[in-house]
């Protein structure tokens, strides 16, 4: 990895979905798996429907921005169960908090990683959320460390639009070669930020998915820890 690139470096912009709650898991792919470790029988296909389902109803639900991670993930959960015209409360419960333990694991370990990089850099969040990234940053212990949270859900446009990443940015006072954006998704982060002219950092998960005309990015890694030695 060439860390001369982040030399100029001024600025991490992070993801929070699949990039601080993972190590480059999306959502998605996490249901999946609890969806086969808990034995229940749906196809990908089905599974995917009522993910995104659950997304719109959190989306549309008034509730949502006032409260955090698990309260969050219940409703999702809930959501998920009934477009799959499923009911087995026990199960529902069951996968709601086997997600939010992983999560919390991982935000564990991401507290003494974001509190080393907010001494040296300026820190913020740019994510598609449901409007209450903030208390989930914050009941996770690193809204501490961040300076600048963006959530679609507050503003009003989500990745990839560029307009979402040029906000954080302004509210930064940076110029886009100044900041690096570190995020799982290689559609939604790292093609517009390139193209917006920031530095590009690929948490790459498990189950990468590259666009068939996907732009360079400055570096991959496979850990967020790794940051800490790519842009010292």
């Amino acid at each position: 990895m060439d860390r001369m690139k982040f030399r100029e470096c001024k600025a991490l912009l992070f993801d929070f979905g699949g990039t601080i709650d993972a190590e480059g898991e999306h959502w998605l792919d996490r249901f999946f798996a609890l969806y086969e470790d808990g034995g229940l029988d749906f196809q990908q296909q089905e599974i995917k429907r009522a993910f995104y389902h659950a997304d719109a109803v959190c989306h549309a639900d008034p509730g949502v921005p006032s409260i955090g991670l698990r309260p969050l993930v219940s409703r999702h959960v809930r959501s998920q169960f009934e477009a799959l015209n499923f009911q087995d409360p026990r199960k529902q419960e069951g996968l709601a908090d086997r997600f939010c333990d992983r999560a919390e694991q991982v935000f564990f370990h991401r507290v003494s990683l974001f509190a080393h990089l907010s001494t040296r850099f300026r820190v913020g969040v740019v994510s598609n959320f449901f409007g209450n990234l903030r208390i989930v940053l914050e009941d996770a212990g690193l809204a501490q460390s961040v300076e600048v949270m963006i959530d679609s859900g507050c503003v009003g446009f989500s990745k990839p639009d560029p307009r979402i990443f040029q906000l954080a940015l302004e509210q930064l006072r940076l110029r886009p070669e100044h900041a690096v954006f570190i995020g799982d998704s290689y559609e939604r982060d790292m093609m517009p930020s390139t193209e917006l002219g920031l530095k590009t950092i690929w948490l790459k998960g498990p189950n990468p998915r590259v666009p068939e005309h996907a732009i360079p990015v400055d570096a991959v890694i496979t850990q967020l820890s790794e940051l800490e030695v790519l842009v010292r």
